[in-house]
């Protein structure tokens, strides 16, 4: 006999006590990770203050770190990118108040952790994808690369000695796949 488990809503997500550790909602199930590293969060602030500086500078709109964004409904789905970008077409009247972001970012950027798989973190990539972000960005420190997904192109992988772009999303940006890891 299959045992069924009660599934989980966006807004009980956020009623949980913080107990330090990262949750997140994939069809109505709970996941937690445990909390990451200093080297991942030392790359997650590398990567959002280069995005932030770009967006503030140009006025493209608002750069945010491990928001949780609700990606689908009933079952609900809540991710929560280490990095997000918020074009300004896209911003939501009071969105400071907000318990989650209501759809997805424009652009996910999702650190791996030695807690993660390739395979999970790629699955994640795909959901905000699906919800309609226009990229997403894997960073793994173990390979020292950039992953650029995007509904338009098969993925594309940056090196040590590339420099990724911001392609149509951002354009004109530019940040060195070197300073990430270093």
């Amino acid at each position: 006999m299959k045992q069924t488990t009660a599934l989980m809503t966006a807004q009980q997500l956020q009623q949980l006590p913080d107990d330090a550790l990262r949750y997140e909602l994939i069809h109505g199930e709970l996941r937690m990770s445990p909390p990451a590293g200093p080297g991942h969060g030392y790359t997650e602030m590398k990567i959002g203050r280069n995005l932030t500086n770009y967006v503030i500078e140009n006025n493209l709109g608002i750069v945010l770190g491990e928001t949780g964004f609700l990606l689908a409904r009933d079952p609900d789905t809540v991710l929560a990118p280490d990095v997000a970008f918020i074009s300004s077409a896209n911003l939501i009247e009071n969105w400071r108040m907000a318990p989650c972001w209501p759809g997805p970012p424009d652009l996910a950027v999702e650190v791996v952790s030695p807690s993660d798989t390739i395979t999970r973190v790629t699955e994640k990539a795909r959901r905000y994808l699906a919800a309609g972000a226009k990229a997403v960005w894997v960073v793994n420190p173990r390979r020292k690369t950039v992953t650029v997904y995007a509904h338009d192109a098969p993925p594309k992988i940056w090196g040590i000695a590339d420099d990724i772009d911001g392609g149509t999303l951002l354009p004109g940006f530019r940040m060195a796949v070197r300073d990430v890891f270093e």
